[in-house]
């Protein structure tokens, strides 16, 4: 329920707004409009408000009376029976409410329905006797209209008599002389009544005012009553209006020009053409009325077009005829390839301005007419308008594959979480989507890896700690063994195994240890200026033992002047060492070792050359890894992390470490920039 309560709100907002409009616009139209047609006349928006006798309306009523009336009397020759009958008839309508006499002494012409006749008829200047109950009358002496209230006569002249603009008087082909023997004697009751047998329209217009007066005021009431709830549920209105101008996007813009021309040309023809006149009260608020509606209707359309306009944009244009038939071309387009539909996009312009300019052509030579031309400008704009759009899409596309270009750039440097955006509607959309996806994909399997691999490091490093200890008390009690003295031989040869693999676990878990540390970046080094040439005759000579009991021959070939670089000279050692001693656990029997230190502008690299005394079934990326031996016999005391200790010193000590198999020919390569000697 809740929720139908909040979806309802926004139309309920917009609803008290629409009606509030509507009623402030209804009346202030009827005012505009009384305003108008009583000629500037302030007084005749009283009407509804005040007395009936002293509104316009009743004084226009009995100027529109006294006017029949006078034209009957003045010259009853110009109409035949039937006229006289209607005008008599129109006045005896209103029953005991009008009383009147005429009276022409030029052909004794008399209609009346006082009787006796009124006395003072006959002296200038004097108000007639009229019966009692009836003290306002228009009474025409011979020389002048007089209107007498009361026994006062009014002035008609004055601005705030009322009387202004009402009545103009009666022109007549008739000689002064001939309406000095004329007496019209107009009289209205005091109190009007309702007439029994007619309709009057004195007590019919006093009725309406009176109800009108309190529609009027209703209406304003709850205008502004309206107007204060769309101004406090302002959010939810305009929340309505977003819809309203969703809806209204929906349409062509040409259909929006249209129905707007349509709206102002039936303006135009209803509203400025339609005249209620001075008639009947109900008549004038019916042509009110309907004037209201018009103008309502033309507002609520127009304000329709506004908050489309404010709410979309530049997207108020982009409904039309032309982007419609775009876009079910691009729907067209996606039966294609990407290049097939971007050629078939240039011949497709090709064609249709081809098509376009030939057109216009044929209209501005076959016609004269302006509307010809007219049109034929018209085609020729759409033609500029379809270029225009091709140029900016094109420029789009250019744009969105630049985006693309540098979005792989980086991806290429590592980027895997910032991810590429464009237009759904773009032409490379769909590729965009699919970089992403793959972005995605490598990001999560380069996080799955990191993790796995820090996984490994934490573990190494542990169980290294772990196996530290008990070792050390290990390597402790066999040297205590070995110490002793009258132990049987066979108890001294298992005393030296002991001695012998403690060692060599030993080795490994600090080999473990420290490839944890140099993986994790954890290693201290002591970066400084060193001499390579010299650090490898050095290491060469601390394993003069171990290489001349291998039986191997090293063909050394070092600079003799100094080659220097920044590095790490306790790690670059420890690095030497491995690779010289991997050199005589794997090396053929009796072959030659060869060490070179090359030296150019910018690098200088040491190789380690050596033939394997086992066939090498691995590639370099293989012989890399971790706990990877290439000896798959495992045969040698060798560990499988030789190499990938001496990668990872290498690397974190500023250099390159590089492995190059070339049949049974094992070659490693360590690469550093070279420091002058200053």
């Amino acid at each position: 329920m809740d929720i139908k309560l909040k979806k309802s709100k926004p139309f309920a907002a917009w609803l008290c707004f629409f009606l509030a409009v509507s009623i402030m616009i209804g009346l202030l139209i009827s005012v505009f409009s009384v305003f108008w047609h009583s000629g500037g006349n302030w007084e005749a928006l009283k009407a509804p408000f005040i007395d009936y006798k002293n509104s316009t309306v009743f004084k226009q009523r009995t100027a529109d009376y006294y006017g029949q009336l006078f034209s009957l009397v003045a010259d009853p020759s110009s109409q035949d029976t039937d006229s006289m009958e209607i005008t008599k008839s129109v006045l005896d309508n209103e029953g005991a409410n009008l009383k009147y006499y005429g009276v022409n002494k030029n052909n004794n012409f008399l209609v009346q329905n006082i009787t006796p006749e009124p006395s003072s008829l006959s002296d200038s200047g004097k108000t007639p006797a009229l019966p009692s109950g009836y003290s306002y009358c228009w009474y025409f002496d011979g020389e002048k209209l007089r209107v007498i209230d009361h026994g006062k006569e009014i002035d008609m002249q004055r601005l705030d008599s009322g009387y202004q603009r009402i009545f103009h008087g009666y022109i007549y082909d008739l000689t002064p002389k001939y309406l000095s023997n004329v007496r019209v004697v107009l009289a209205v009751k005091d109190n009007l009544v309702k007439n029994p047998y007619a309709h009057s329209k004195y007590y019919g217009e006093q009725q309406f005012l009176a109800i009108m007066g309190w529609i009027y005021i209703g209406l304003l009431v709850l205008g502004l009553l309206l107007l204060v709830l769309a101004i406090i549920n302002r959010p939810s209105k305009r929340e309505f209006d977003r819809k309203l101008a969703s809806w209204s996007n929906r349409m062509w813009l040409e259909v929006k020009i249209l129905l707007a021309l349509l709206v102002l040309v039936f303006f135009g023809v209803f509203g400025f053409n339609y005249y209620p006149g001075w008639g009947a009260p109900v008549a004038q608020v019916l042509g009110v009325t309907f004037i209201s509606c018009i103008l309502i209707a033309c507002f609520w359309w127009f304000y329709l077009m506004l908050i489309d306009l404010i709410v979309n944009g530049k997207n108020f244009f982009t409904p039309n005829s032309i982007n419609s038939l775009l876009t079910w071309y691009r729907k067209y387009e996606k039966r294609y390839t990407w290049q097939k539909s971007m050629l078939k996009r240039a011949y497709m312009l090709v064609g249709v301005e081809a098509v376009l300019a030939l057109i216009s052509v044929i209209f501005v030579l076959t016609g004269s007419s302006g509307g010809t031309l007219l049109l034929a400008l018209l085609i020729a704009g759409a033609g500029i308008y379809l270029i225009y759009r091709y140029l900016k899409r094109y420029d789009e596309t250019l744009s969105d594959l630049g985006k693309l270009m540098d979005h792989i750039g980086l991806i290429k440097n590592g980027d895997m979480e910032t991810h590429l955006e464009v237009a759904e509607d773009a032409d490379i959309y769909p590729a965009v989507q699919n970089l992403n996806s793959i972005q995605e994909g490598m990001g999560t399997a380069v996080t799955e890896k990191m993790k796995s691999e820090r996984m490994k490091i934490v573990l190494i490093t542990n169980v290294s700690h772990d196996l530290k200890t008990p070792l050390t008390s290990i390597i402790s009690y066999v040297d205590l063994l070995n110490k002793e003295e009258g132990l049987p031989e066979h108890v001294n040869d298992y005393i030296r195994i002991l001695t012998q693999k403690s060692e060599h676990l030993k080795n490994l878990i600090q080999d473990l240890f420290d490839l944890s540390k140099a993986s994790s970046n954890n290693l201290a080094l002591d970066m400084e200026k060193i001499d390579l040439a010299r650090l490898v005759k050095q290491t060469l000579a601390d394993m003069e033992e171990p290489i001349t009991a291998s039986g191997l021959t090293f063909r050394i070939n070092i600079p003799d002047e100094p080659v220097y670089i920044i590095s790490d000279g306790k790690k670059l050692y420890r690095v030497l060492e491995n690779l010289i001693m991997n050199t005589l656990k794997y090396s053929l029997s009796g072959s030659r070792v060869f060490v070179d230190l090359t030296v150019d502008s910018k690098e200088v690299t040491a190789t380690i050359k050596n033939t394997a005394n086992y066939e090498m079934t691995f590639d370099e990326d293989e012989i890399l890894q971790r706990f990877v031996r290439g000896d798959k016999s495992r045969s040698s005391e060798g560990s499988g992390l030789g190499l990938s200790i001496a990668q990872t010193f290498t690397e974190v000590c500023g250099g390159k470490f590089f492995i190059k198999i070339d049949g049974d020919l094992f070659k490693v390569e360590l690469r550093f920039e070279t420091e002058s000697e200053n």
